[in-house]
């Protein structure tokens, strides 16, 4: 199982396959100490809670269920033997996240590539507006961010509540995504729903890295446009 994932014990009648226990994958790790504020970065409370099916603790042996494709991105085990004809890239689960979305927000690198040579979207949203850079800047996987910015990934887009890639990075003080995000272009001064930059985010969170990151940045800015009036 990767390392990224982060497994949550649920209550066995939440599952529709499991006889005893069930894991479940939830990004409420994305937060770093789990608290919701004026900034919330995940409405509900567990998103991405589809159950890893694949992933059922039984005390006697048995044959573990089928997995779905978005288990599958997010395990980094989507292979072309797990697809057929009718197979939709772009797949949606319940809470709207593609195939793509789930793999970005997991830090599988090897198969947000594929899925984007298959011809995923990289503009698809779930049901709260969020998308894969947003997934993926709010988990810390600087790689895959720079994978779809490089594919024309929308720096400054949007959830809806107004927070962009950047301010998810800053909550949760992911300076290698902050970095990525800014050496691409990403805009300092927008705000969300909350009055909050993704500047204020990160002294309110106290997000050191992503800070010291943004001061630098700041300052690199300062000294270019002062230069440039020499």
């Amino acid at each position: 199982m990767p390392g990224s994932l982060f497994i949550k014990e649920e209550e066995a009648s939440n599952s529709p396959t499991s006889t005893s226990y069930t894991s479940a994958v939830s990004l409420s790790s994305l937060n770093r100490d789990g608290s919701r504020s004026a900034f919330s970065p995940y409405k509900p409370t567990t998103v991405l809670t589809n159950l890893q099916r694949g992933n059922v603790q039984t005390q006697t042996l048995s044959v573990l269920p089928e997995r779905g494709i978005h288990q599958l991105a997010a395990q980094g085990e989507l292979f072309i033997q797990n697809t057929d004809d009718k197979f939709d890239v772009d797949q949606a689960d319940q809470n709207g996240f593609t195939p793509l979305m789930w793999a970005a927000g997991y830090g599988q690198l090897d198969t947000v590539r594929k899925l984007i040579a298959m011809g995923a979207s990289i503009l698809s949203v779930g049901s709260h507006g969020e998308n894969s850079l947003i997934l993926a800047s709010s988990s810390g996987h600087a790689l895959i961010v720079k994978e779809l910015i490089n594919h024309g990934s929308e720096l400054n887009y949007k959830d809806n509540d107004g927070n962009t890639a950047l301010m998810y990075a800053c909550y949760n003080n992911h300076g290698g995504c902050v970095q990525e995000l800014l050496n691409a272009g990403a805009d300092l001064t927008l705000i969300n729903e909350s009055l909050e930059s993704a500047f204020d985010i990160a002294i309110k969170r106290r997000s050191k890295h992503a800070q010291a990151i943004i001061e630098k940045h700041m300052l690199n800015l300062l000294h270019s446009d002062s230069d440039n009036h020499e």
